[in-house]
């Protein structure tokens, strides 16, 4: 902890007119002695400050700092000093942190250098993990890579003798999905946590009420990102939402129901990785920018998520209902876990170590809407002897589920396919289509009330958009194209083309057979005839 720093009293290391300099020079002077300062790629000013031989990293705009600045002054003083004074010298401090040409990428929890991933255990000494292709090591003095938020707490020490594959054995005690192909999907998931630098599906837990979702979401956070406050309801504004990102590695929505468009794009950034700005407090000009790339995860009795950007990059996993027989008290179940959570933390990680070695020589032929983790999850599928080819299947059938989830929450995209349904192609405007969606909507029982159902051509052109990649993946095809004074559109439905083929064909073949067997019969009668004739001459 920085209060654990220690300073040496002595003026003898300043100027010996220290009476005469402005108090904003003596924070800044005392200041460079101890520590060193560098931006992250942000221009966000750092401070690294070596206590008990390890360093701690502190943001300059932050309370923390703040008060360090203060100690310095207190000790050499036995003084208080003004916040004005404070700022003044935060301000020196940071034009040397971004001017000094010294800039470091940090990271909060996952980091990667090199060829080599870190893990920050969040203790006192500021200790990491190292994972390499070689083995995973414990790190007393690590990279300057991590920066920490309030609300992280201190990881276990992972228990690096266990085996591999009792990961398989503990994710079966501690956690209940509904099929085989779930686990599979969150054991590579769990591992995948682990990975900087790669964009990371959106972990969505659904059940019913006694599925133990929440406590589910609870341990899952433990092993990647244990922190105060485990758990979050989703916030009200976007201001929130971009801090509740920002500030946690794996940040853990509970219990939502439904998710706004503005929500979900933020959601999808967080996973692909983006930044959020905004005007910087008391200023016309200055932007903030708060920028993530995050292991998100939410749970919910139904699948909250509608828009169809959001749910492609989810993995949809069901949990099972706990029968009365089997349940537990609060204690037993969290007693039990903490138990295991050093070899389960472990197997994680000596899992991605052998994931690592595996992955630069897989080459797939199709991959998942999360490429880079179709790719990791594939090797930690073969790294824990589960099969690559098993988690692949697993995952593109579940994209099947969230593209099948993305179609029925979708009221144009429904409409459409009940439009299609015994048709193999419609043609005409967009509008003459938006009365008849409008039509079918009405008799399918779709709400065409909803704001999500279009009331102008042009707006239906916008929905289709939306949902044309899940629309082809299900054999709708559409085409837009302008016909002078309107916008034609052609709609083609594959699936009764690729049935009307093989009908096509199968007549066809029937016809050829039948005209063979007619082609040999009359063959077979002008031989008989030919060989009559000859007998009779």
């Amino acid at each position: 902890m920085i209060e654990e720093t220690k300073i040496d009293d002595s003026k003898d290391d300043l100027d010996s007119s220290n009476d005469k300099k402005a108090i904003p020079d003596i924070l800044v002077e005392l200041a460079s002695q101890k520590a060193k300062f560098f931006c992250n790629e942000i221009e966000e000013g750092f401070a690294a400050i070596e206590v008990d031989n390890h360093n701690e990293v502190i943001k300059l705009r932050s309370k923390k700092f703040n008060r360090w600045l203060i100690k310095l002054y207190f000790v050499l003083t036995s003084k208080s000093v003004s916040q004005d004074a404070i700022k003044q010298a935060i301000s020196t401090l940071e034009m040397f942190a971004n001017f000094s040409g010294n800039e470091k990428k940090l990271e909060k929890r996952v980091a990667i250098s090199g060829d080599d991933f870190y893990y920050d255990l969040g203790d006192k000494k500021w200790r990491a993990v190292k994972i390499t292709k070689e083995g995973v090591t414990l790190e007393n003095k690590p990279p300057i890579l991590f920066t920490r938020g309030a609300n992280m707490k201190e990881q276990v020490k992972p228990d690096l003798d266990v085996e591999v594959k009792e990961l398989i054995e503990y994710v079966d005690k501690h956690f209940r999905f509904k099929t085989e192909s779930d686990k599979v999907l969150f054991i590579a998931y769990l591992v995948s946590c682990f990975v900087a630098g790669i964009p990371h599906p959106i972990l969505l837990l659904y059940g019913e009420k006694g599925a133990a979702k929440s406590t589910t979401m609870r341990m899952i956070k433990s092993i990647v990102d244990p922190a105060k406050q485990e758990l979050f309801s989703l916030p009200t504004s976007k201001t929130d939402m971009a801090l509740s990102l920002a500030n946690n590695y794996m940040p853990i929505y509970d219990n939502i129901e439904t998710i706004s468009s503005e929500k979900s794009n933020m959601l999808c950034m967080a996973a692909t990785g983006g930044a959020f700005s905004k005007r910087t407090l008391y200023t016309d000009e200055e932007e903030s920018i708060v920028s993530f790339k995050r292991c998100v995860g939410f749970n919910g009795i139904n699948i909250g998520a509608t828009k169809s950007d959001l749910l492609d990059r989810c993995l949809l996993n069901e949990l099972e209902r706990i029968d009365e027989t089997e349940r537990k008290t609060e204690k037993e179940v969290w007693s039990s876990f903490e138990k295991d959570k050093p070899k389960i933390l472990g197997a994680c990680l000596k899992a991605l170590s052998k994931a690592m070695k595996i992955y630069p020589t897989i080459k797939l032929d199709k991959l998942g809407r999360m490429a880079d983790f179709t790719i990791w999850g594939y090797a930690i599928a073969e790294a824990i002897d589960i099969g690559g080819e098993v988690f692949l299947e697993a995952y593109l059938e579940n994209q099947d589920k969230t593209n099948e989830e993305a179609i029925s929450s979708h009221p144009v995209a429904s409409s459409l396919i009940a439009l299609m349904k015994d048709k193999r192609e419609w043609v005409g405007s967009v509008s003459q289509l938006l009365t008849q969606l409008e039509l079918v909507a009405t008799r399918e029982k779709i709400n065409i009330k909803s704001k999500a159902f279009p009331k102008a051509s042009h707006t239906l052109s916008k929905r289709l958009k939306e949902v044309k990649s899940n629309l082809e993946k299900v054999g709708i095809y559409f085409e837009i194209r302008h016909a002078g004074d309107y916008k034609k559109i052609t709609v083609e439905n594959i699936n009764l083309e690729d049935s009307e083929n093989n009908v096509n064909m199968i007549e066809k073949e029937k016809t050829r057979k039948e005209a063979a067997k007619r082609n040999q019969i009359e063959t077979e009668v002008e031989i008989d005839d030919f060989v009559r004739t000859d007998e009779d001459n």
